[in-house]
């Protein structure tokens, strides 16, 4: 049995509705990736604000960053333990070693999950360009073709 043949107005509506969901698709893993790359930038701040209290001790004076670029001098009480938020609003007491650590296994998985999206955004904008450079390869015909037989 023969297939319909798909007429060009068809490809044209169908790429065209490809081309908007494409569209899309990048906006929102735009949008995912600006995510990760807030969240790889607060776990990055407190890694490195924690790995530095590892090299003080009780009684020394610091400055202690407190987000948006601004800092607050403070006095070092306990340099080996701080309070993390484990979850669920819920905070506790932890080993600032053992924080370092999964402050630094978290970054690598933000790391991963922020090459897979750019892998899909990169995927996802050359589909989009094929698409539309075949959309505007068929208009260019569709007007040459229309041109010629006035």
């Amino acid at each position: 049995m023969p297939t319909p043949q798909v007429s060009e107005e068809e490809i044209v509506r169908q790429l065209a509705t490809e081309i908007r969901i494409l569209e899309s698709s990048v906006t929102a893993l735009q949008s995912r990736l600006e995510v990760v790359r807030a969240a790889i930038s607060e776990v990055t701040l407190a890694h490195d604000t924690l790995e530095g209290l590892k090299n003080l001790q009780s009684g020394d004076s610091t400055l202690v960053p407190v987000g948006a670029g601004a800092y607050v001098r403070m006095t070092v009480a306990d340099s080996k333990n701080h309070v993390m938020v484990i979850g669920a609003g819920v905070a506790m007491e932890k080993d600032v070693g053992n924080s370092v650590e999964e402050l630094g296994s978290r970054l690598q998985d933000f790391d991963k999950a922020r090459t897979a999206i750019r892998q899909q955004l990169d995927q996802t904008v050359a589909r989009y360009q094929q698409d539309r450079e075949a959309l505007e390869e068929l208009l260019r015909r569709r007007e040459s073709t229309a041109t010629k037989t006035r």
